[in-house]
């Protein structure tokens, strides 16, 4: 549960929000006068201030899918990071799904074989470039630890998807998301992908975290020796390209699932 205040007009709306549903509540006709601009309303941007830790207020971003009243139903919000000044070039995507099909271990073992201290310095093992909303984008996929981040560095993470922003906005984060479950999906021949965790970088440094509903502590993939022989280079690019072409909630544009690449 998050707890903070969202800015409108000249004051702020109180909120909490729990499991994507953000229930805004004040005695003010404050209240009143959201609830006549944005019921009904859909796909919409909200900005306010979020307390996680203590009294210290953190930046948060809110994309509203729709709203009823009082009630607002999101499809993911992005928080950032106490010093983080809200400009984001990178979002990183931690996932045991991709892990697998990018061959996190097979990749470390021959890393490890040949040398190379994944615990100081880290890897880019693949650079897919894929077109997405008519914009061209790389996904990067990365092992290892960066040694001189010392305490900085996030040390829950196995493999990260590391793709370069275009906009560095919440709508861009939401797309790249929906695009990397769908490529997970495809490839595993699952529909409930989900994704351990989502952070936005800027130059390196964690700066903001996202979150929406394709988030799951509990996410666990055990499927990588499916992928020993897959020629990540060969058809990633072409599978990413197809599933990037619809990024919204229906998919009309790309081939069916199953179609020879």
């Amino acid at each position: 549960m998050i707890k903070g205040f969202t800015f409108y007009q000249s004051g702020r709306l109180p909120f909490v929000i729990d499991n994507y549903i953000m229930e805004l509540f004040t005695d003010e006709t404050l209240l009143s006068d959201f609830t006549k601009e944005h019921n009904f309303k859909k796909n919409y941007i909200l900005t306010g201030q979020c307390f996680i830790l203590g009294s210290q207020s953190q930046k948060i971003t809110i994309s509203v899918e729709h709203s009823l009243g009082s009630t607002c139903y999101l499809s993911c919000y992005l928080i950032d990071n106490i010093s983080s000044k809200g400009e984001y070039d990178a979002i990183g995507v931690q996932s045991s799904f991709l892990d697998d099909i990018f061959k996190y271990k097979y990749n470390y073992l021959d890393f490890a074989k040949n040398g190379f201290n994944l615990s100081i310095n880290f890897k880019d093992v693949y650079k897919v470039p894929f077109k997405m909303q008519n914009k061209q984008y790389e996904l990067i996929y990365r092992i290892g630890q960066n040694g001189l981040l010392g305490l900085l560095e996030d040390f829950e993470k196995k493999g990260e998807v590391l793709i370069p922003l275009k906009f560095g906005e919440i709508q861009e984060c939401y797309s790249v998301s929906i695009v990397l479950q769908r490529f997970a999906m495809f490839m595993i021949s699952r529909s409930d992908i989900s994704f351990k965790r989502i952070v936005l970088y800027n130059k390196g440094l964690i700066a903001g975290w996202f979150y929406c509903n394709l988030i799951s502590e509990e996410s666990y993939s055990a499927y990588d020796v499916l992928f020993y022989e897959f020629d990540v280079m060969k058809y990633a690019p072409k599978i990413l390209n197809n599933i990037a072409l619809d990024v919204y909630n229906k998919i009309t544009q790309s081939i069916p699932l199953g179609h020879d690449i």
